[in-house]
């Protein structure tokens, strides 16, 4: 779609793309476009311009090219962390491959640094098990239901911790000292 006819409009609608960069407001990209009005007039205006669907439509072709240049971006990275992975894997540089399949997680959002249950800061002031288990309790209001809570947790640590153990069970059977010193096996 061309630019809007209406200059007013297509400046609103550009400076409604800027404006998390600016820190402008609807209103006052509204006023900064040469528009009159003071107070809720001003930002019912704004609002009704915004619910507009040719402005609506500007505003998505212009941030358009951002999403898919971002897009892209995530995506050419997802594939370069694979062609590092198979590299690594066929030279059996398994260090490599688990850092380069790790970042890709990261990257796609499957692995967070720090998981909250509650709101965002809600167990911040819990630095000892007692004071995270009174939290819980005040929360959940049922001592039960904070049991079954620690059980899940307990049962899902343990479950992560079996899915990262390493096997050490030898690969094949060494042989003894006295087969060492005589070079061969019996």
């Amino acid at each position: 779609m061309a630019p809007l006819r209406n200059q007013r409009h297509e400046l609103f609608a550009n400076l409604i793309v800027q404006a998390p960069k600016s820190g402008m407001s609807n209103t006052g990209c509204y006023l900064a476009c040469g528009y009159r009005a003071e107070g809720n007039a001003a930002e019912v205006a704004a609002s009704r311009l915004l619910s507009s669907d040719k402005i609506r439509t500007r505003i998505a072709e212009l941030t358009a090219p951002v999403v898919k240049k971002t897009r892209t971006t995530v995506d050419t990275l997802a594939a370069q962390l694979d062609e590092v992975f198979a590299g690594a894997s066929g030279d059996k540089q398994w260090g490599a491959a688990g850092s380069a399949a790790a970042l890709k997680a990261r990257l796609l959002g499957f692995m967070r640094e720090k998981i909250e249950i509650g709101g965002p800061g809600d167990f911040d002031d819990c630095k000892t098990p007692d004071e995270l288990m009174r939290r819980l309790v005040d929360d959940l209001e049922d001592r039960q239901a904070v049991r079954a809570f620690c059980v899940e947790v307990v049962r899902l640590i343990d479950e992560d911790a079996a899915g990262a153990a390493l096997d050490v069970s030898p690969a094949q059977e060494w042989p003894s000292m006295v087969e060492r010193r005589h070079g061969f096996r019996e």
